[in-house]
């Protein structure tokens, strides 16, 4: 029975109801969690203030129930609130989509991307350098505007004097917008960055999340296909999800060690890989679940941050080890003390404004270093 009520959950009348009983209960219940957590030995970290404990459990009890609802960003190409910060990126006529990105059902699309600070200006003196970010969101929420990566690409702005053009890539929450599709767009992103005249060497390839998923694959691809896309100057990677068919596994959120400081839900993960790599496709394969298929990506120094309290936590570590283990390949790994998964994004809103600075600081002082 509970399983029937589930499936119809994300159709309406029911969905309409559904909200409707969930807002009401959290509304009459977030008043005690407040009080509940006042005492900080009853938080789910003695390091958490009161307001990152509350939060954290609003967060948990959102992304669990919008999950549920199947929750997720209209897509349009419309400017919106960017305007002229935003533009259309037609697919590439050149030859560069082959093998994963040659599928015969998912095709290029022209897509979105929008600029910060300010549309790219080639005379800017300043800013010598693009980072396409690419943003995360289980790769079925999330679009890479400004109410979306306005936080994460002010900490790039600012601590790097860049450009950071954020991608809109196909979510896979959409229908047709499985594997490969996403990866075909930040391909599409990269070449059009190349094809105004910007050097690779002037492009910082970054992604927080499922977006660093995605930052790996369009490593892993140019490291496949050299004679396609040049290499970029460096890659900015931020809690990466880099196994996710551990979703797949019952109770995966749930068993980890970190799931009582972490808001990361199984309904949420487990959503995202079901749509973004539907069966036939294999979860586990290295451009899905890259932590235990590592590449030789020399030329590419890597900084890979993590929060000590996130669910992804030790992924995300193995990961860094094994590609340090190839020859060639430059790792940096930032570990954030008494963070959850992904302050880089969603930091602010959760209280992590010091752990923030902090981490932004070491990653902009990094990054002048390889430039």
């Amino acid at each position: 029975m509970a399983s029937l009520l589930h499936s119809l959950i994300p159709y309406h009348p029911f969905k309409a109801l559904y909200v409707l009983v969930v807002f009401l209960s959290v509304f009459i219940r977030a008043p005690f969690w407040f009080l509940y957590l006042v005492p900080r030995f009853l938080r789910q970290h003695p390091s958490y203030t009161l307001r990152q404990s509350f939060m954290i459990q609003l967060l948990k009890v959102a992304s669990h129930h919008s999950s549920l609802v199947r929750a997720h960003p209209h897509w349009t190409l419309l400017p919106g609130a960017e305007k002229e910060r935003y533009e259309r990126i037609p697919p590439s006529q050149k030859d560069i989509y082959h093998g994963v990105l040659n599928d015969r059902e998912i095709k290029p699309i022209e897509v979105g991307a929008t600029w910060y600070p300010t549309v790219y200006g080639p005379s800017d003196a300043k800013r010598k350098t693009i980072i396409l970010h690419i943003h995360g969101g289980a790769f079925v929420v999330g679009d890479g505007r400004k109410s979306d990566l306005g936080h994460g690409a002010r900490l790039l702005t600012s601590h790097t004097d860049s450009w950071v053009f954020g991608l809109q890539y196909r979510i896979s929450s959409n229908p047709g917008c499985r594997f490969p599709a996403a990866l075909q767009d930040a391909v599409t992103a990269y070449q059009s960055l190349l094809d105004r005249g910007i050097p690779a060497s002037s492009i910082i390839v970054s992604g927080d999340s499922a977006g660093a998923n995605l930052a790996i694959a369009l490593l892993r691809y140019i490291t496949e296909f050299p004679d396609v896309l040049p290499k970029p100057k460096a890659a900015l990677l931020w809690c990466a999800w880099v196994n996710p068919a551990s979703a797949l596994k019952p109770n995966a959120a749930s068993s980890n060690r970190n799931y009582n400081t972490d808001f990361l839900q199984d309904v949420f993960a487990e959503w995202g890989v079901r749509t973004y790599v539907p069966p036939p496709l294999d979860a586990a394969g290295p451009y899905i679940s890259p932590m235990n298929h590592p590449f030789k990506c020399e030329g590419v120094p890597m900084w890979v941050q993590f929060g000590e309290l996130e669910i992804l936590a030790d992924d995300i570590v193995k990961f860094a080890e094994n590609m340090r283990g190839i020859e060639g390949n430059e790792v940096e790994l930032h570990e954030d003390k008494g963070a959850p998964h992904d302050i880089f994004l969603i930091g602010n809103l959760l209280g992590f404004n010091d752990t923030i600075e902090r981490m932004a600081t070491a990653m902009g002082k990094w990054v002048k270093a390889k430039l």
